[in-house]
């Protein structure tokens, strides 16, 4: 699951606050107090010039005239004013002589009328036309004339202004050099010196700001101290230099951090406005720099008192300028400002409303060109932006981005402001990525946060803050894209801003902040603990040097918890997750409500309290954690852009709380949630791939629950959708990859193509190659890798791959350390994984292991944790099964310690109490069976009544539950003989058996038990193995891996045989017949991974097929073979019953709706016995069944009449036992291995033994399967030597696998002593296999293929192949025959060739693969042409298989049901009959049988298959009477009809 939490990112200090600074503007030649005279005056006193004649009487009455309407809109600042001031004076330096006395005066005053109109309106060729004015008239002054420091201190204001507008460093040198040379020229009395050493220290200060340099603002400080203490109390320019004074010490403190500059800066403005009174011009500037110093100290304290005062302040600076004054827009934007600050600590939205409305007011106010409209521009973005993130309105975004462009592009290139303005518009367009996720976005952002960088000099006060956001830009970057590159350099630009910003900056635990965030990112992907020890430090640092009330004293405190509780993860100590609580409450405390930083806060600390959760189980902590989830939700507007994150880390509290407490409804909700924030998310959001990641999961959980089938599809869908949206290099691309892995896992689980597991292991390895060696996730990647390896191991039983899930699981302990809470379950999951290979493989050390593993898993976890009873009940069935591998009694004792207390540590009613009541009660059974206490077997039917009593019916456990119980009451039964216990068993086993729901292969068990205790205590058992037989396909062919099919196989064939000899006991015939040949139809398919009537349902009706897969899956896979439920989310088990009963009765519907389709009337039930008896039509079948119990042939046989009637005798085989005939497939199997008979051609005379204990041994035997099955056959039938009737044999058990055809007392020289005096034999597999046999019609196109490889690369040469295809070919005349020998038969020749003939003789090497049959093959030319590959494709043409190669019909003795071989499966490829070998024969021998067979089958030159076994009869009796030894003339068999 992702945890979304919210980390604040700075930006550097915006355009927000305009500073006044107050000054005696000297911009007129005119003396102060001259009375102003009106519009009308002046412009009648204009009208008369034109009576004066004299060229400078008329300058100087024009400069009079212009300078009038000068100072009149300096008292009403009417434009017009200033306009008509200009146009006169310009008029007037027209007629004023270069060499006149007035030259310079005249300049200076037409020069400071052009700098106001500069000020207000921007136009260069204004302020360069003043300079040059000012310039001159400096230059045409004497330095003793007493007016040059005034042309000097205008011409430093042009440079000033001019700089103020472009930024050109050479302005404001000009001025600091120009107003120096002023003061120099002032002599010490000169009252206006104090004045000019003001602007001085102001010009300093400008360039201070630009550059950085500390040696400027201290000589603006001590220039502007001297202009203060020089100036006398009362003196009306005492204001303005305190202000300007308290200007330069509030710098000092924005660059130094000292807060005693910030309040002496608060008290120098404070006299200032003091000492002003009402009604004065500056008032309200200085009204609104007083404002702005407490609105910074503010933000430095965070007291919301001085929030208050300075909006208070800034109003009345506002209230106080008159509409249309200069001043005014500035004082709208400082005060739109502070009301913007307040928005953003109290959260109240009509405040950034009104911050709007002020900043709109402003640049209304401004005019275009005027210098400061960029600033007031950004301002108002800044104000939108803020609305944007409240509301989340996308519009606002837009129209932010477009306000911070226009400034940017208002500002000329070289402005000392445009560094800022690049840095905001870029912070601007990353918002726009963070919501809409272009990757574009965020590489504008990036262009322009460097260009800032790039603009600002080193030393600058503002490089600090764009190096940090330009680092938080790169890192987000990295975010995306994955690129460590990325994430490295992010870190050193945030390194440079902490290592630029002094100690006692106010800015600098915002830049530790930042950096810490950087360097937790960086533990988070690479998992190095000193980056995530190194964040936690920075983090600290940053919230310690943030003072109590600071606005963002809650953010750090978030961002340091946050880091704290990752520690926790890490490493697992749980005082860190309470550190972490505790900062995560306090940052939740500090913010009011109504803040829009709180619902981030509450959701953060609603993780940790889910995280304690975790760790202790206290479900108080979950619901404590949901409330702060939901408040987070609720305080936050719809469209609001962290909505979606919010809901996002609701729905993973409402999963946990499902997880806790499995009611459906909660995961449901979590769904709803996280479908939501997906919604919410927009196309290209980088966090959508996480939004639909948790959905995923969320909606595979809700299939693991329910088990709908498209719920695992749309969960599949929905994590491939977040794989392909995560670009690669992405760090959280391995997480998402292996979630996908597991949905695809858990599809395998449920519908068994072992191509999704192929792909989930695919998905977890790419998981981890993706994830560096350190990454705090690679353990759980590595797990959940050797989890699915093990789980392939277990389907296909390749020892490889459980040695690799070791491995993986065991690299996934030690790179997790101890102390970390996912520890235990790492150990406890590598203890399965070691205890299974030694379950495969038997080394005791493997156990050792596995119980040492798995108790470290139980140390490390504390008592109350939820897992504890899991481990301590795996750490107990370990050490019991220790204790039967090796017997030691403590062993046992120490079990049921550690079952008991998994018990006393599980609360009543949770869902796994029964499963572990059920473990208690084995373990207490087990020891009542070594040490013989009753009180032992009482208390084992205690526990486990109590666990089947706790489990609701149809609760797929409860089947397992009550078998457990029937053993219990069985062997209480055989302890003290009561009916009752017995009628208890009976009862347990039945009630097991009949359940719809759990494993099949469980109720089969209970099933066979139910029919085995009815049977021997004299109950009817014909029930019972009714449905013992009825629940075989549900064993043989859903969901049985490799591992596990052969012993399940074994079990079931004896479980069928012993069901056969019940149904002889009682005479049922017919059923015993319908009983064996299912059995042995269902084993055999089994085997051969031949099509099973599930197949034949695909093709026919594929939709039915798969519901009934699915479903039948789901039910099988219920229960793991776990002692405990494996993937299932704990609900009620009620819950769990409903569903798997529900699932049970739609599984039934289904086979009923299958059964009522054409050709799907015996679906998955045994077909009657009419439908079998036509098996025997042309000869008796003789069904060989050997059990314990009781040994029988049963024999079908037709009768003579028209109707052509089948019926059944049994014939008992009493002198033959079932340890009997296993003796005798002993003795068989270790005769034929001495002799070496393994491939056709390669026995050798020094590997026989002497020739009369051969000869003995063979005789012994065949003479037993003579004296004790077929005579006793022979004469239930009343056969007469010499009758050679056809007759088949269809063997079960270690019958299966000796020469039945060849029985006979072969030291007897009287006839009637051998099978071959009486019949011709033929074998089946089983009844089905030689149904519908008739003979078919020979076609023009009948073709017949020979193979001979008499020269098989990598084996011995069979030089007598050749000749023997040869003679084929020879008695086939006219008959077509393709041949293909040597180079010419490849796997591709040959089965193509296959598929067009009729009859096909293989004459070659044949081999039979005894681990896995269908890899037995006939080796041609190229490679092994396999069993596998020949049943693929039905041959359709194929009547008859000659396979004249060694070992074609050897079975598979590891399973003593039936005999897997190369001729069955031919006969189910197509052919009808098939001649074959059990065993090696002579390179020699064939051509004499081949040549003696194919003569009888081709006489008249018409092919006749059914023929072929008489044939083989002629044959063999031939090759035997010749002198040939048993080991040449036995293998010959011929198999159907």
């Amino acid at each position: 699951m992702i945890m979304e939490c919210s980390i604040k990112v700075l930006s550097s200090p915006m355009h927000s606050r305009q500073e006044k600074t107050v000054n005696s503007g000297e911009g007129s030649s005119k003396a102060a107090g001259e009375e102003t005279l009106s519009r009308e005056a002046l412009e009648n006193k204009y009208a008369k010039l034109h009576r004066l004649g004299d060229r400078n009487t008329r300058a100087h009455a024009l400069n009079l005239i212009g300078c009038g309407f000068s100072k009149l809109y300096h008292d009403n600042h009417m434009f017009a004013d200033l306009e008509r001031a200009i146009s006169i004076l310009d008029e007037a330096m027209q007629y004023t002589s270069a060499s006149s006395s007035q030259f310079a005066e005249h300049s200076s005053d037409l020069g400071g009328a052009l700098l106001q109109r500069f000020n207000l309106c921007g136009n260069i060729l204004d302020i360069d036309k003043a300079i040059a004015l000012f310039q001159y008239a400096v230059k045409v002054t004497n330095d003793s004339d007493q007016k040059l420091p005034k042309w000097l201190n205008n011409l430093g204001n042009c440079h000033i202004s001019r700089f103020d507008r472009y930024g050109e460093t050479e302005d404001i040198d000009e001025a600091v050099n120009t107003r120096k040379r002023s003061v120099a020229l002032m002599h010490d009395g000169d009252p206006n010196k104090f004045v000019a050493l003001g602007d001085v220290g102001a010009s300093l200060l400008r360039r201070f700001k630009r550059s950085g340099n500390l040696g400027d603002l201290t000589e603006a400080i001590t220039l502007q101290q001297a202009a203060v203490t020089r100036t006398q109390d009362g003196h009306p320019d005492k204001p303005g230099r305190l202000n300007n004074l308290g200007n330069a010490v509030q710098t000092r403190f924005d660059r130094l951090g000292d807060v005693k500059d910030l309040k002496k800066a608060i008290l120098l403005k404070r006299a200032a406005v003091d000492l002003t009174p009402d009604g004065h011009p500056n008032k309200p500037a200085l009204l609104s720099n007083l404002g702005n110093a407490i609105q910074t100290r503010f933000k430095r304290l965070g007291d919301v008192k001085d929030l208050e005062k300075a909006i208070l302040l800034l109003q009345a600076a506002v209230d106080l300028t008159p509409d249309g004054h200069p001043d005014k827009p500035a004082w709208l934007n400082n005060l739109g400002s502070a009301v913007e600050s307040r928005f953003d600590h109290l959260g109240d939205l009509k405040d950034v409303e009104k911050a709007i409305s002020l900043f709109q007011a402003a640049i209304d106010l401004t005019p275009d060109g005027h210098p400061g409209k960029p600033g007031r521009l950004n301002n108002l973005g800044n104000a939108v932006q803020r609305r944007f993130d409240r509301i989340g309105d996308v519009k606002d975004l837009e129209k932010t981005i477009l306000l911070k462009q226009a400034a940017v592009d208002l500002t000329p290139d070289g402005h000392p402001g445009k560094p800022t303005l690049l840095n905001n518009l870029g912070s601007a367009i990353q918002t726009r990525f963070r919501r809409l996720g272009d990757v574009i976005d965020l590489e504008k952002a990036m262009s322009h946060l460097q260009t800032a960088v790039n603009l600002t000099p080193d030393g600058h006060p503002g490089k600090p803050g764009r190096l940090n956001n330009l680092g938080n830009a790169v890192q987000t970057h990295f975010d995306r894209l994955g690129d460590v590159r990325d994430l490295e350099k992010a870190i050193l630009f945030q390194q440079a801003a902490v290592d630029l910003t002094p100690d006692g900056q106010p800015d600098k635990p915002a830049w530790l902040n930042n950096l810490g965030n950087a360097v937790q990112r960086r533990f988070e992907r690479l998992g190095d603990v000193k980056d995530l020890e190194n964040a936690i430090s920075l983090f600290q640092v940053a919230v310690d040097l943030t003072p109590d009330g600071h606005p963002d004293k809650p953010g750090w405190l978030n961002n340091l918890g946050d880091a704290v509780e990752t520690r926790f993860q890490r490493l697992g100590d749980v005082k860190d997750l309470e550190k972490a609580m505790s900062f995560l409450q306090t940052a939740v405390d500090l913010t009011p409500d109504g803040h829009p930083g709180k619902p981030a806060l509450l959701s953060n600390l609603g993780n940790a309290v889910q995280r304690r959760f975790d760790r202790l189980g206290d479900v108080k902590d979950l619901e404590k954690a949901i409330l702060f989830k939901q408040e987070a939700v609720d305080l936050t507007p719809d469209g609001q852009p962290d909505k979606p994150a919010w809901l996002n880390n609701l729905g993973n509290a409402f999963q946990t709380r499902f997880d806790r407490l499995g009611d459906v409804k909660y995961l449901e909700n979590a769904i709803s949630l996280f479908q939501v924030a997906v919604d919410l998310t927009p196309d290209g959001h980088p966090d959508k791939p996480g939004r639909l990641n948790n959905l995923g999961s969320a909606v595979e959980t809700h299939f693991k629950r329910l088990g709908d089938v498209k719920d695992l599809e749309k969960a599949t869908l929905l994590l491939q959708t977040a794989v392909d949206l995560t670009p690669d290099g992405h760090p959280d691309k391995p997480g998402r990859l292996n979630n996908l892995g597991n949905a695809v896992r858990t599809r395998f689980k449920r519908l068994g193509d072992v191509e999704d597991l192929e792909k989930a292991i695919s998905l977890f390895q790419a998981a981890v190659d993706l994830t560096q060696d350190g990454h705090p996730d690679k353990p759980a990647w590595l797990n959940n890798l050797g989890n699915a390896v093990q789980r392939r191991f277990d389907r296909l039983g390749d020892i490889k791959d459980l040695e690799r899930a070791i491995s993986f699981n065991q690299a996934a302990a030690d790179f997790t350390p101890d102390g970390h809470p996912d520890k235990p379950a790492l150990l406890n999951n590598l203890g399965d994984a070691v205890q299974t290979r030694f379950e495969r493989l038997g080394d005791v050390k493997d156990l050792e292991k596995a119980i040492l593993f798995k108790k470290a898993a139980v140390d490390l976890t504390q008592d109350g944790h939820p897992d504890k009873p899991a481990w301590l009940n795996n750490l107990g069935n370990a050490v019991q099964r220790r204790f039967e591998r090796l017997g030691d009694v403590k062993d046992l004792e120490n079990a049921l310690l550690f079952l008991q207390a998994a018990i006393d540590l599980t609360p009543d009613g949770h869902p796994d109490k029964p499963a572990l009541l059920n473990n208690l009660g084995n373990a207490v059974q087990t020891r009542f069976q070594r040490l013989g206490d009753v009180k032992d077997l009482e208390k084992t039917i205690s526990f486990l009544q109590t666990a089947v009593d706790l489990t609701p019916d149809g609760h797929p456990g409860k089947p397992g539950r009550l078998s457990n119980l029937g053993n219990a009451f069985a062997q209480r039964f055989r302890n003290g003989s009561l009916s009752t216990h017995l009628q208890s068993a009976i009862l347990s086993f039945s009630t097991a058996a009949n359940s719809l729901t759990g494993p099949s292969v469980i109720r089969f068990r209970a099933a066979c038990k139910w029919g085995k205790f009815s049977h021997l205590y004299g109950q009817s058992p014909i029930t019972a193995f009714d449905l013992v037989i009825s629940l075989l396909p549900q064993v043989a062919w859903l969901g049985t891996s490799l591992t596990i099919q052969h012993a399940q196989l074994t079990e079931a064939g004896d479980a069928v045989r012993y069901a056969v000899a019940v149904a002889i006991e009682l005479e049922e015939y017919e059923t015993a017949v319908q009983w064996a040949e299912y059995g042995r139809s269902i084993v055999w398919q089994n085997l051969l991974s031949l099509r099973t009537p599930l197949d034949d349902l695909h093709k026919a009706h594929p939709e039915l097929a798969m519901r009934l897969q699915t479903i039948s899956q789901e039910l099988e896979g219920s229960l793991s073979k776990s002692h405990l439920p494996e993937d299932q989310k704990p609900g009620t088990s009620q819950d769990l019953a409903n569903n798997a009963t529900t699932l049970a009765a739609e599984r039934e519907e289904i086979i009923e709706q299958v059964r009522m389709k054409p050709g799907f009337e015996y679906f998955l039930k045994a077909k009657t016995f009419d439908k079998l008896a036509p098996a025997a039509h042309e000869g008796p079948v003789v069904i060989l069944n050997v059990h314990e119990h009781r040994c029988d042939a049963l024999v079908l046989i037709p009768d003579d009449g028209e109707c052509r009637n089948v019926s059944i005798i049994n014939i008992p085989l009493e002198s033959l036992s079932y340890e009997m005939s296993a003796k005798l497939f002993k003795e068989f199997s270790q005769l034929l291995s001495s002799e070496g008979v393994r491939a056709r051609g390669e026995r050798q005379t020094g590997r026989r033994q002497p020739k009369w204990k051969k000869k003995i041994s063979f005789e012994s035997i065949l003479a037993d399967l003579w004296v004790h099955v077929v005579k006793p056959v022979l004469d239930g039938l009343a056969y007469q030597p010499g009758n050679h009737s056809r007759i088949w044999w269809c063997a079960t058990g270690p019958l299966a696998f000796l020469p039945i055809h060849a029985a006979g007392k072969y030291g007897s020289k009287i006839m009637g002593e051998k099978i071959s005096d009486y019949v011709i034999s033929s074998y089946t597999p089983t009844l089905t296999a030689i149904l519908d046999q008739s003979q078919p019609k020979t076609t023009e196109d009948f073709q017949i293929l020979t193979v001979a490889q008499p020269y098989t690369p990598g084996a011995s040469s069979l030089p007598a192949t050749e000749r023997e295809v040869q003679r084929v070919q020879e008695i086939a005349s006219g008959i077509r025959v393709e041949s293909l020998i040597g180079a010419k038969a490849t796997t591709a020749q040959v089965l193509q060739a296959m598929k067009q003939s009729n009859w096909i003789h293989l004459a070659c090497h044949g081999l039979q693969h005894r681990e896995n049959s269908l890899k037995s093959g006939f080796l041609l030319h190229d490679k092994t042409l396999e069993l596998s590959e020949l049943i693929k494709e039905p041959l359709p043409k194929a009547d008859f298989a000659f396979l004249s190669a060694c070992q074609t019909a050897t079975g598979d003795e590891n399973i003593a049901e039936e005999s897997v071989h190369l001729a069955a499966g031919m006969l189910f490829s197509g052919c009808k009959g098939v001649i074959g070998t059990m065993w090696s024969i002579q390179d020699n021998d064939a051509p004499k049988v081949t040549k003696a067979v194919y003569e009888r089958m081709l006489k008249g030159g018409n092919p006749n298959r059914t023929e072929a076994a008489r044939a083989l009869h002629e044959a063999v009796k031939e090759l035997r009477e010749s002198g040939a030894d048993f080991l040449s003339w036995v293998p010959f068999i011929h198999m159907g009809r």
